[in-house]
């Protein structure tokens, strides 16, 4: 018989969190996953267009039947809003655009994606819902190759694919596991799209070629249909766009009113004070102001490398949240220590970075001096509990401590 503690539903599925998403991050990622999903399956449709038509109409059957489903149409179309809708608030909340460049790259990428998203959504489902006008790489190849817009239609892809590939490096990237098949991912990652391109033109001469014979089986859409199919497109772009301008606009009001009620705090370095409007991130600051700060996952909450120890100001830190109290636990501080990414002081505080930024290592000497040399040799015994739960969670750790030592 169960206990009352051990009946509560909490305590009954606890053992299953692990599988769901359970943070705003947490759910950013396992939608990214569904989109990423989708994105390969269509590229390697197009890709079997290298084999033959038919080979791409059988695969793309496949993939219709897959997503058109009632499952898959809510698991599709509910990550596509869930993440973008996540993502757009992402950009909100950020305090500072200063990022490094590999991260800004990645969210203009996202923020463009829904561009080729939108477009493909009504030229294949909508129209199909709308004008019974089948999925079908004889009809939509055709249209885009006859509108002289392939290239177009093949450059959009690239925003969602490169972002997809970004954000699975920024969060399975430190794995053993993808260490280990790393040049395998790389080559995929950037030989199926190429291949992608090649089907889809091949695809469009054979149909150009064997035009006569797909002529009568074609369901070109008609005039009306087509001018219908532009409405909507441009209505869906607007409404996109118009999100856009909404955050931007968002922003720019924030930072006017914080300008306006000079809403500041004071963040003291060791060495140096800076003041940052309320709301940024201590990392937000240090960026903002040039200071060098470690962070290897860039301010996901997914390393511990951006940790400072709160000297001054605790009672203006608000508590962490789960991603943040997830990442400290593993590393067991005292209540003291924080993380840099994710701190949002309400007052002024003063912080002491507890990960060191790895200096430039020191140039060797043209010529060596001539003489005898004093030589030390250092053997270091590296040995990582592979059996506990957080040895992959504490992997940026302990990348960060290895590049440190082979630095020094």
């Amino acid at each position: 018989m169960l206990s009352p503690v051990s009946a509560h539903p909490s305590a009954i599925f606890r053992p299953l969190g692990r599988w769901f998403p359970q943070t705003r991050r947490d759910l950013r990622l396992a939608s990214g996953i569904v989109l990423f999903t989708y994105v390969t399956l269509h590229l390697t449709c197009h890709a079997l267009g290298l084999v033959s038509l038919d080979v791409a109409e059988s695969a793309l059957r496949v993939t219709v039947l897959l997503w058109h489903s009632a499952p898959g149409t809510v698991l599709l179309y509910g990550a596509a809003a869930t993440h973008i809708s996540l993502a757009l608030l992402a950009v909100y909340d950020r305090r500072t655009l200063r990022m490094p460049p590999l991260q800004a790259l990645r969210i203009v990428l996202g923020v463009t994606m829904p561009l080729a998203l939108i477009g493909h959504f009504i030229a294949t489902r909508y129209a199909f819902e709308r004008f019974e006008l089948p999925a079908e790489y004889s009809r939509v190849v055709s249209g885009i190759w006859a509108n002289g817009t392939s290239g177009l239609a093949l450059g959009l892809l690239a925003p969602g694919w490169i972002h997809g590939c970004l954000g699975l490096r920024y969060a399975f990237g430190h794995r053993r596991s993808v260490q280990r098949w790393k040049l395998a991912f790389f080559a995929a990652a950037l030989l199926l799209p190429v291949f992608a391109a090649a089907g889809f033109l091949t695809m469009a001469r054979e149909l150009d070629a064997r035009r006569s014979s797909y002529a009568s089986a074609v369901a070109a859409p008609t005039g009306a249909q087509e001018s219908r199919l532009r409405e909507a497109r441009a209505s869906a772009l607007a409404v996109y766009l118009g999100l856009v301008a909404l955050v931007v606009v968002g922003r720019t009001w924030r930072s006017a009113a914080e300008r306006r009620d000079r809403s500041v705090v004071w963040i003291a370095y060791p060495g140096r004070t800076v003041s940052v409007p309320r709301g940024w991130t201590v990392l937000e600051a240090s960026r903002s102001f040039g200071i060098p700060h470690a962070a290897m996952c860039g301010g996901r909450a997914r390393c511990t490398t951006c940790r400072v120890r709160v000297v001054r100001g605790a009672s203006h830190c608000p508590a962490p949240a789960a991603d943040e109290q997830g990442a400290l636990d593993r590393i067991a501080p005292t209540t003291d220590v924080r993380l840099a990414c994710q701190l949002r002081p309400t007052g002024d505080i003063a912080v002491e970075p507890l990960v060191s930024v790895a200096a430039a290592a020191p140039r060797a000497a043209t010529h060596a001096p001539a003489g005898d040399h004093d030589a030390a040799i250092l053997l270091v015994d590296v040995r990582i509990d592979t059996g506990s739960v957080a040895a992959h969670a504490a992997a940026h750790d302990t990348i960060h401590s290895l590049a440190r030592a082979f630095a020094i």
